[in-house]
């Protein structure tokens, strides 16, 4: 039996953000991200009588997600670089593990943790992440070298995953 509109509805609500983790992933491009879940999206609101559970809709939509993402990269020729297709075939049982995490939570840890760096550490994460500075630009924007700018953001990158790690196991424990 199909899901019903509500549950498609809360399902998108609910588990965009890694959604949209998992589009780019394939294809690092945050507009084409946001285009391919919109398009997924539809796609899922008239294909809904052949979707006929939560479980079976998170899997319909990273499907459906991974082979729009392929289709973007080969339309537009000169995108960055693709994960090679067996490694998107690996990494799948990845994604299960966390479908019925909630993303929300993820993201409040995110926030969480950020909060906890350094002033300069969360201006680093933010300038490559947020921004997408890499290499000299980046070096240049902190006025520093580009290795000395590589050992800061290898930290800030270190401190964050760890306090990550820690929550999510005091997550998983309680």
């Amino acid at each position: 039996m199909p899901i019903d509109h509500d549950i498609l509805v809360q399902t998108l609500l609910r588990d965009r953000t890694k959604l949209l983790a998992y589009i780019l992933a394939i294809l690092p491009d945050e507009h084409v991200a946001e285009d391919i879940l919109q398009e997924v999206s539809l796609a899922a609101v008239r294909k809904l009588d052949e979707i006929d559970s939560a479980e079976h809709l998170l899997l319909w939509l990273r499907r459906a997600a991974r082979f729009e993402a392929l289709a973007q990269h080969r339309k537009r020729g000169n995108s960055p670089h693709m994960l090679d297709a067996q490694v998107l075939d690996a990494l799948e049982s990845h994604w299960k593990r966390y479908d019925a995490e909630r993303a929300v939570d993820w993201a409040d840890t995110l926030r969480h943790c950020l909060s906890k760096l350094t002033p300069y550490a969360r201006k680093l994460i933010e300038l490559r992440f947020a921004q997408g500075l890499t290499g000299e630009a980046l070096a240049s924007a902190i006025n520093r070298k580009p290795q000395a700018a590589y050992i800061a953001l290898s930290r800030a990158r270190r401190a964050l995953s760890d306090c990550l790690r820690r929550e999510h196991s005091r997550d998983a424990t309680s």
